[in-house]
C-alpha cells in the first residue's frame, strides 16, 4: 500500500500536519483508518417541551431576535428560541459572525446539548437551515478522536478529501469471492467510505461488519500461518511420553491430580514428544494447580536428557517455587538437581550458579529476570516455563528461549480469560485450561459489607488469628491523596497496628518499597512471623501462604472484578475454610452491581467475562494505552458472532483450493497486516 503523505491533501499545511501527527496520522492511509469513535444520528426535531436533557437536543425553532453579546463579554452570544409553545435560551462561544448570519424571525434546526450550568439553556448548538437538515434525517454524523487544533468538522472534511485517493490505495478486494458471498460481506472500498459517511443505519452496520470481519480474519489467518510455520519446524528436542516416568513423579506427590490436570499434562507431553516445538498457554483459575503441572513436565524433560528453566516475576515467588519443587522431587530415588538464580545473590553465588548451569550440573533452574543476563548459558535447554506471564514482555520470554535451540515453551497465567479473548491475546499459542480446583479445597466464603460493618470484620479477623491463622488487608492507595477519598496502606497500617497491638504483629507492604524490603516482608509473612499484612495490590500475583484464611479488601469498588478475584486467590490455598470480605464505600448502582458479581461467584472465568462487559478489554488487561488490542473497528467482546464468522472463513480457506492470483492477493494482505500488527498483538 503506497504511503501518500497527508501533506498531499489540499489545505493540509505544516500546522495541520503537526496536529495530525499527534493522532499518529501521517499518511492518507492513516487518515482513512482513523475511524469514528461514535456517531450522532440526524433525528427528526422534537418540541422544546419534549427535550431530554441527557441526550443530544434536536429542535426546530424560530429566533426571537438577533443574537447579542452577553454584557461586555464579546466572546459569548445569547439569544432566545421558540417553537411558539415554549421558549429556550441559547448561547454560543467565540462565534461573533452569527450576528451577521442569523436573522430574527427565521426558523432553523439547532443540534447540541443542554448546559449543565443552566437548566433552560442550549449550549453552543450547530445550526442548519430547515431544508438542509431535512435531507440529513436518518443519516449519521461521524464523531472522531481529536487533538487540540483540529475540531470534528475539520476532521470530517479531511477524511472526505482523502476519499479521492482511494483509487490510488490498495483497498482492492483480497478475499476470495466465495468467502465474500458466503458471509454476505460488503465491498471493502465501499465499507471504508460508509464507515466515515453512513447514509443510513443499514449502510453503517454493513460497513462495520465488513471492517470488523477484516480485523478478525487477518489476525486469525496470520496466527494460523505462524502456527503452521511452527508445526513445520522439526526439532530433535523430543521429550519421551513415558508412562513409567510419569507414574514415578506422580507417586511422590502429596495429593492426587485432578482429571483436568491429567488432561493438560497429556496435551503437553503429546506436543513435546511429537517432534515439533511446543508453544502452549496453561490457563487456570487461582489455586487450580498449574505449578505442579509445570513441575511434572520439567521432570519429564529432565529424564529425556534436557534442562528446564522456570522464570517468575519476584524473588519471593522464585524461593517459594524452589522450596515446593525441592520438597516433592527430593522424595524420588534419583532426584534432579535444582538451582535458584535471583538478583539479590552475591557475585560469587551468581558465578557459581552460571557455571553449574553451563556445565549441565543443574537440571532445573528457577529464577527471576536474573536468568536473562548474557552470562546464563545452558548446556542443553529443552523446556522454558514462564509463570504469571503477563509480568514479562515478549522480548524477555524470547530472550530466555533463545538460550537453547527449538526450545519447548509453556506460558502460565492465573488470569481467567474468556475463550475468544484468549485466542486474540495468545493467538500463536495452543491453549490448555485447568478447569477444576485440587481435591480438598473448600470454597471461599464471601461477604460484601459497608463501612458500618467494619468492626464486625475486624472481630472476625481477630478470631482467625486466635486460631493461629493469618490475614491480608488490601488498600487501593499507598498514601493519602487530596483528590481521592480512599484508604491508604500507610495510615491504615498504623490504625490496624494500634487496634490489634496486644494480639498480633502487623506489617505494611506497598510497591514503592525497594525489592529487598518487599521480599523480606513477604518472607516474614510466609514464615508466620507476621499475623496481618496491610498491602496494596502488590500481593495480587503468586505467593502461596496456605495459613492465610481471610482477606479484607477496602474500597473494593475501586478495583476491577478480575483484580478482586486475583486478590481473593491469596486465601483458600489449603484445606482450611477461608473468607473474603469486600468493603463497599460507594452507594452507586454500578458499585453495587459489580460487587454483587464477585460476592456471589468464585468462578474466575464467569467473573472475567462480566468484567469484560463492564470495563472493556483494554482496561481489564491494562492495555488501554498500549495499543496491543489495536483492532480498527472490531469490538472483541460484542462482535463475537463476527469473530466466529472470521474463524470459520479461515478454516474454509485452508481447505479450499485457490488460484495463484487469489492466493497472492491474500498473502500480500496478510503479510502486510502481520508486519504492522503482530508485534503489538502477540503479548
Amino acid at each position: 500500500m503506497p504511503d501518500i503523505s497527508v501533506k498531499n491533501i489540499k489545505g493540509v499545511g505544516a500546522k495541520t500536519t503537526q496536529y495530525l501527527d499527534k493522532l499518529c496520522i501521517r499518511t492518507v492511509n492513516d487518515l482513512l483508518k482513523h475511524y469514528p469513535v461514535r456517531y450522532l444520528e440526524y433525528k427528526p426535531p422534537t418540541k422544546i417541551g419534549d427535550i431530554n436533557k441527557d441526550e443530544d437536543v434536536v429542535i426546530k425553532a424560530t429566533l426571537t431576535k438577533t443574537p447579542t453579546f452577553a454584557g461586555s463579554n464579546k466572546k459569548v452570544l445569547t439569544a432566545k428560541l421558540t417553537d411558539y409553545i415554549d421558549v429556550i435560551d441559547v448561547i454560543w462561544y467565540n462565534s461573533a459572525y452569527l450576528r451577521m448570519t442569523l436573522r430574527a424571525g427565521e426558523s432553523y434546526v439547532f443540534v447540541g446539548k443542554m448546559s449543565k450550568r443552566s437548566k433552560n439553556t442550549l449550549e453552543h448548538p450547530t445550526i442548519y437551515t430547515v431544508e438542509e437538515y431535512e435531507k440529513k434525517i436518518g443519516s449519521f454524523k461521524p464523531v472522531y478522536a481529536l487533538t487540540a487544533g483540529i475540531n470534528n468538522n475539520a476532521m470530517e472534511k479531511l477524511v472526505k478529501s482523502a476519499f479521492e485517493y482511494i483509487p490510488d490505495m490498495d483497498f482492492k478486494e483480497y478475499l476470495p469471492q466465495p468467502i465474500v458471498k458466503r458471509f454476505s460481506l460488503e465491498d471493502r472500498e465501499v465499507a471504508i467510505k460508509n464507515i466515515h459517511n453512513p447514509m443510513n443505519r443499514e449502510s453503517l452496520f454493513a460497513a462495520k461488519k465488513r471492517l470488523s470481519f477484516d480485523d478478525f480474519f487477518r489476525f486469525l489467518y496470520g496466527m494460523r500461518l505462524l502456527k503452521d510455520k511452527r508445526l513445520r519446524v522439526k526439532t530433535k528436542n523430543i521429550v519421551a511420553n513415558d508412562k513409567e516416568t510419569l507414574n514415578e513423579i506422580k507417586s511422590v506427590l502429596p495429593f492426587t491430580l485432578t482429571d483436568s490436570q491429567d488432561n493438560v499434562i497429556e496435551e503437553i507431553l503429546h506436543d513435546m514428544s511429537s517432534g515439533t516445538v511446543t508453544n502452549r498457554l496453561i490457563q487456570g483459575d487461582v489455586g487450580s494447580g498449574k505449578t505442579v503441572v509445570a513441575l511434572i513436565c520439567l521432570y519429564m524433560a529432565v529424564r529425556s536428557g534436557f534442562q528446564g528453566v522456570v522464570m517468575v516475576p519476584t524473588e519471593v515467588l522464585a524461593k517459594q517455587h524452589f522450596k515446593s519443587m525441592c520438597d516433592i522431587l527430593n522424595k524420588l530415588d534419583n532426584p534432579p538437581k535444582i538451582g535458584i538464580l535471583t538478583g539479590s545473590m552475591t557475585k560469587k553465588e551468581h558465578l557459581l550458579t552460571y557455571e553449574k548451569i553451563e556445565s549441565g550440573e543443574l537440571d532445573i533452574v528457577i529464577g527471576t529476570h536474573a536468568l536473562l543476563v548474557e552470562n546464563v548459558k545452558f548446556k542443553k535447554l529443552g523446556l522454558v516455563v514462564t509463570d504469571e506471564q503477563h509480568r514479562f514482555g515478549v522480548r524477555q520470554r524470547s530472550t530466555l528461549s533463545d538460550k537453547g535451540e527449538d526450545v519447548h515453551v509453556l506460558v502460565m497465567s492465573a488470569t481467567p480469560i474468556p475463550r475468544t479473548l484468549a485466542i486474540i491475546l495468545y493467538g500463536d499459542l495452543d491453549i490448555s485450561t485447568i478447569e477444576s480446583k485440587p481435591v480438598g479445597r473448600l470454597p471461599i466464603k464471601n461477604a460484601v459489607i459497608t463501612e458500618n460493618d467494619r468492626e464486625k470484620a475486624y472481630k472476625h479477623i481477630l478470631l482467625e488469628i486466635k486460631k493461629g491463622h493469618q490475614a491480608y488487608i488490601i488498600c487501593p492507595m499507598v498514601e493519602e491523596s487530596e483528590n481521592i477519598e480512599a484508604e491508604n496502606v500507610l495510615d491504615y497500617g498504623k490504625k490496624i497496628a494500634d487496634k490489634f497491638s496486644q494480639n498480633c504483629k502487623v506489617e505494611v507492604l506497598h510497591g514503592r518499597m525497594h525489592q529487598k524490603e518487599k521480599d523480606d516482608i513477604m518472607s516474614r509473612y510466609v514464615n508466620k512471623e507476621t499475623d496481618i499484612l496491610v498491602s496494596t495490590t502488590v500481593i495480587e500475583v503468586g505467593v502461596d501462604v496456605p495459613n492465610a484464611t481471610v482477606i479484607m479488601i477496602e474500597n473494593a469498588e475501586r478495583f476491577g472484578l478480575a483484580t478482586l478475584h486475583q486478590l481473593r486467590g491469596r486465601v483458600g490455598r489449603s484445606g482450611l475454610q477461608s473468607y473474603a470480605i469486600f468493603v463497599r464505600t460507594s452507594n452507586s448502582k454500578l458499585a453495587k452491581q459489580r460487587l454483587e458479581i464477585i460476592g456471589n461467584s468464585n468462578d474466575g472465568f464467569y467473573i472475567a467475562s462480566k468484567d469484560l462487559v463492564l470495563r472493556g478489554p483494554g482496561e481489564l488487561f491494562g492495555l488501554a494505552q498500549s495499543g496491543e488490542l489495536d483492532f480498527g473497528v472490531a469490538d472483541i467482546y460484542n462482535d463475537n458472532d463476527i469473530f466466529e464468522m472470521a474463524k470459520e472463513a479461515v478454516n474454509v480457506i485452508q481447505c479450499d483450493n485457490m488460484g495463484d492470483d487469489e492466493k497472492d492477493k491474500l498473502e500480500r494482505e496478510i503479510n502486510s497486516y502481520m508486519d504492522l500488527h503482530y508485534k503489538k498483538l502477540a503479548l
